[in-house]
């Protein structure tokens, strides 16, 4: 669990889950890791951008990790 902070001082606790895509292999298809998704306490999931520290829970509303997590 991390808290994700807003402009305005909220705070939000949130986990990150992998973001998994299927890859063409000789063997068949395989799972692979390619980023990080941001899972909210009310069990919406949404995209991490690309610079690995913040994300938009809705239109306007940008929350930031005080790291970089992914």
């Amino acid at each position: 669990t991390l808290i994700a902070k807003s402009s305005n001082g909220t705070e939000i606790i949130v986990s990150l889950i992998p973001l998994n895509k299927m890859q063409n292999t000789r063997d068949g298809l395989k799972s692979i890791e390619v980023g990080k998704r941001v899972l909210l306490q009310s069990g919406i999931e949404v995209d991490l951008n690309l610079d690995g520290r913040t994300f938009y829970t809705a239109l306007n509303q940008l929350f930031k990790f005080n790291y970089k997590v992914a």
